[in-house]
């Protein structure tokens, strides 16, 4: 017998259906209210019941089981595994950070692409961009997730370009329920806890429900020095703890002077260059740091070579090795409260509302604040250095001698020659590490009435209220204009704090000046969000009905507001800050109102080599406060030829409007990682043009005394990113075609087989982006972009250099500029039977996606880069050819055992695609297989133990050059690696 994933509560078919992913591809029959009627379902993707809960989009369902089995608290963890989603951010997203939430990407496409719902209803979202956090999910409240992979704006509204992924709660709950887990690598760290009561009833003879369910969860931290492929840095910095003497080519010390201080350490003459960078021993000796090209390497560095130094550079290069600090997976703290409950006034009229409540704490970890972060507020001109006088007394006599070698000038210094101020940058490991506690309060209040009309319509009205309150603490800052005012200060501020500041060499601050120059910032956001809705559907039999059957309908009216504010502490407003970045206000709102149709016509049926050729059409009138007025609309067929075999496909023009982030936000600072094409040793100043980039390099801002020396200093950029009122909205047009085949044969081996497979192809036209800093620079110096290789370029022009050259303000700011193109093939195939002797069960469920392409046009005119295949270095850019799962479960009548089998193809990196790399060289990653071992015993007919390994075989992450943080993608890769967990479900 064919077995529902959406009835089936056995142990044979928990893992079977659904703890890989549950499949809801083919046509599964509903739920039977008894031995004749069957009650209509209105599937995600439609708002028209249908009886035979088939859907015309591809459709993918997880059930509650699936999550449970994944040993995980958040849901993302799962749904990061289907072949349509790209991991974003995730538990591991500690730089970049969304303060500890969670997301869903579908296709790649964005996060802010695709629309997360509840029960169909839009939940209160935890961010200027409108994404929701699914960690406010009430996941022991979800009877399954239902994933539509495709644009969905006509039946949705804006934002579901690339899909929905919608969580179905249990409508009925009766008893009691508890559920605990306990999780935990085999290395003995990465535990987490878990812990749910749920209570529920029927009351006024059945006429009503209510649902309560209580969940604790807490996840405990790990750094990225529990790992040895994360405790070591894979990118460089130039903020070091014992500080640096960065020479300014206008006004750098001899080479005469360079070569007697090192030729009395024992260095050979030559060996070190003048323009490069100094940094100090412990005991006020300098010592060159090297560059990454093949002229300088480390000389006299006197200090242990321990887990401080960055050891993949050292000893061509000197870098502070900052990973140890480091985050690898963020410690949380969940606390939330959650209700559902309904009640039949009438027999046509129900009351129902919903509440939930959510509490919880995360905290990122980051290396000791780098300062000056940014350009130093006391000089702009100096760029993200500080500007120290010659008069210091804590200045030692080898460095005072090379500063009196000098004899030049520099026009952003005060001074000149030997008695010009000299630039300086460190990292102040004495504050410890900068670290971000967050703190959310989420919650949303739910009410409506729902019922049928004497004709069988139904009908359904509801408003709803949430509102997201988000502190953040920053601890490890320091004040910049504090810093400098110690420096200055001819006593080196020992009239200021105990001791002065003296980080010449080492980080020895008193208490009283690491309270002086110390920062303890606090950040608040307020996010409120209302929504109101209502819906007809049902059919015109009472009017009429076409030969093939009924025609079905939906009509309805949506309205949604939300506003944002967000106040940065006041030190953070002013700039005076280094550590943490700058950030500005931001405060805005946009609303939206929303008038939509759906009409669904049977055109054929009943006829031979048709059963049933079906047409569904929707339109939707919006208008968007900040987009004015724009439509979406669908059209759909699905036709069903045998009851084994049935086509289905479909066109949307999908739209999007821009969020309260991308039109207002303000300037804010942004540290992009990006390699520099003028430094000495770059492919552009090596290539076939490197006269014509050299002379382009002198022309943006790198001085000549330096030009044939310059190397890059940092991995990082310092950018600007920004908002834009203007923007307009984004118009996407998704064609889908499909089939989905069940087995012809009424055989115990055969029945249980299915297969759908489906095409999806889909293309946004004027998609809100920006270009990113490595992108901007790398064009300035590319003949493909700039063929004159002109200064007045308009990606030249985009950013400036800094007074060591380095780039500086680059401009990232969002426009409606670029064209995306995606296409590819979804695979599903269930299988099943029942071994002979009644030995068991063994079924056999698999997801598969091949991606076709994912193109990208940057700007218009741009060629078109092709990343398909390809990983980068920002969360969200895996996109893998091929990926896939599959579950093997063994069952009997009290117990199942699993086998998961997930498979990531392997990715070329798209610096590769896009030109960062010209010699088309950088590293990418292997193919990766993971195993997971999962069972389920039913101890009792209410008590129910499951246990599971994840990542069976210990696989650890790619790692790779240019990635996103501790040396792979966190979000893609597993970076724990075996780990086990155990859960108990017991219900009264």
């Amino acid at each position: 017998m064919k077995q529902s994933v959406y009835s089936a509560r056995s142990i044979r078919s928990f893992l079977m259906a659904g703890a890989a992913v549950g499949a809801a591809m083919t046509a599964v029959p509903a739920f039977a209210q008894d031995q004749t009627q069957i009650e209509e379902i209105v599937v995600t993707g439609s708002r028209i019941a249908r009886a035979d809960y088939m859907a015309n989009s591809p459709i993918t369902t997880v059930s509650a089981e699936a999550f449970a089995n994944t040993g995980s608290l958040t849901p993302e963890a799962l749904l990061n595994q289907l072949p349509q989603v790209v991991p974003d951010v995730t538990t591991t997203s500690n730089n970049p950070s969304a303060g500890g939430q969670a997301r869903v990407n579908l296709r790649g496409l964005g996060a802010n692409r695709n629309l997360v719902l509840v029960n169909g209803r839009r939940p209160t979202p935890s961010g200027a961009a409108g994404i929701v956090d699914v960690n406010t999910i009430p996941s022991a409240l979800v009877e399954r997730v239902e994933v539509v992979s495709g644009g969905a704006s006509a039946v949705y509204g804006a934002d579901a370009v690339a899909g929905v992924v919608n969580f179905i709660l249990k409508r009925d709950f009766e008893g009691a329920e508890a559920d605990a887990q306990y999780g935990i690598s085999d290395r003995g760290d990465a535990e987490e806890y878990s812990g749910t009561l749920t209570v529920g009833g029927n009351f006024a003879d059945g006429r009503g429900n209510v649902a309560v369910s209580v969940n604790y969860a807490k996840r405990a931290q790990m750094g990225k020095g529990a790992r040895s492929y994360s405790a070591q840095a894979t990118s460089t910095t130039s903020f070091f703890p014992m500080s640096t003497y960065v020479p300014i080519g206008t006004n750098a010390p001899t080479q005469a002077a360079v070569d007697a201080l090192f030729g009395s350490y024992g260095v050979g003459a030559g060996l070190v260059s003048r323009t490069g960078t100094f940094a100090f021993n412990t005991d006020k000796s300098l010592f060159a740091v090297g560059n990454s090209s093949a002229a300088f390497d480390v000389q006299n560095y006197r200090g242990e070579i321990d887990d401080t130094v960055a050891q993949n550079f050292f000893p061509d290069f000197y870098s502070f090795n900052f990973e140890p600090q480091n985050n690898l997976i963020l410690p949380l703290e969940r606390m939330s409260v959650n209700s559902v409950a309904h009640y039949k006034l009438t027999d046509a009229i129900e009351v129902y509302a919903q509440t939930s409540f959510t509490n919880y704490n995360a905290t990122t970890a980051l290396a000791s604040s780098p300062a000056p972060t940014t350009s130093n507020i006391t000089n702009p001109a100096a760029g993200a250095f500080f500007t120290v006088p010659v008069t210091n007394p804590f200045l030692s006599a080898d460095l005072r001698a090379l500063l009196a070698s000098r004899t030049g000038d520099s026009p952003v210094l005060p001074g000149s020659g030997a008695d010009e101020d000299f630039l300086m940058r460190t990292r102040f490991t004495g504050l410890g590490p900068r670290v971000s506690t967050y703190s959310n309060n989420v919650y949303q209040v739910l009410g409506g009435f729902r019922g049928q009309l004497e004709n069988g319509w139904n009908w359904d009205i509801y408003g709803a209220h949430g509102r997201v309150d988000l502190t953040e603490r920053q601890d490890g800052n320091a004040s910049v204009t504090a810093v400098e005012r110690l420096l200055d200060a001819a006593d080196g501020g020992a009239s200021l704090c105990a001791g002065g500041l003296d980080i010449f060499g080492s980080q020895n601050i008193s208490d009283e000046c690491a309270a002086y120059i110390g920062v303890t910032a606090k950040n608040t956001t307020t996010i409120k969000h209302d929504v109101a809705e209502f819906t007809l559907s049902g059919d015109f039999d009472d009017m009429f009905t076409l030969p093939a059957g009924s025609v079905g309908f939906a009509v309805g009216g949506l309205y949604w507001k939300q506003s944002y504010e967000f106040v940065p502490d006041s030190v953070l407003a002013t700039g005076d800050v280094a550590g943490f970045n700058a950030q500005q206000p931001l405060a805005g709102s946009v609303d939206n109102k929303d008038l939509y149709a759906e009409i669904l016509i049977p055109i054929l049926s009943d006829l031979p080599g048709v059963q049933a050729f079906n047409i569904t059409g929707g339109y939707r009138y919006s208008d968007h406060s900040a987009a004015n007025t724009f439509s979406s609309y669908k059209i759909e067929s699905d036709w069903t030829i045998i009851d084994q075999l049935r086509l289905r496909g479909g066109y949307q023009r999908a739209v999007r409007a821009p969020n309260i982030n991308e039109l207002y936000q303000p300037q804010n600072d942004d540290n992009p990682q990006g390699n520099d094409p003028c430094d000495i040793g770059s492919a552009a100043r090596t290539g076939p043009n490197a006269a014509q980039v050299r002379q382009l390099c002198q022309a943006t801002g790198i001085a000549s005394a330096v030009i044939d020396s310059y190397t890059q200093m940092n991995s990082q950029y310092s950018a600007l990113t920004g908002g834009n009122p203007n923007l307009s909205e984004e118009t996407a047009d998704t064609f889908t075609i499909g089939a989905v085949i069940t087995s012809p044969f009424n055989s115990p081996a055969f029945d249980r087989f299915s297969l759908s497979v489906d095409y999806y192809n889909i293309k946004i036209k004027d998609a809100i982006g920006s270009i990113d800093a490595p992108t901007t620079v790398n064009r300035c110096y590319d003949p493909a972009y700039n063929p004159d290789f002109s200064a007045s370029n308009p990606y030249c022009t985009a950013f400036v250099r800094d007074a060591t050259g380095a780039p500086d303000e680059i401009q990232q700011f969002v426009r409606n500029l670029s064209t995306i193109k995606t296409a590819g093939v979804d695979v599903q195939v269930d299988y099943g039977f029942e071994l002979p002797n009644d030995a068991g069960d063994l079924s056999f469920n698999m997801l598969v996606s091949w991606l076709d392409k994912f193109d990208e046009q940057i700007a218009p005119g741009d060629a078109f880069e092709r990343y398909a295949g390809s990983i980068g270095d920002e969360i969200g850019d895996a996109l893998p050819e091929w990926k896939g799962t599959l579950m093997t479960t063994y069952s009997q009548e009290s117990y199942a055992v699993s086998l998961r089998t997930r498979y990531i193809h392997k990715m070329d990196h798209k610096y590769n695609r896009n030109g960062v790399d010209p010699t088309g060289s950088e590293p990418g990653v292997k193919a990766t297989w993971y195993f997971d071992l999962l069972g389920r015993l039913q101890v009792t007919d209410g008590v129910t133990l499951r246990a599971g390994v994840n990542n069976l075989f210990d696989q650890q992450p790619r790692l790779y050059p240019s990635n996103v943080q501790a040396g792979t993608d966190p979000s893609v890769y597993d970076v724990v690696g075996r780990r086990f967990f155990v859960g108990m479900n017991a219900r009264f």
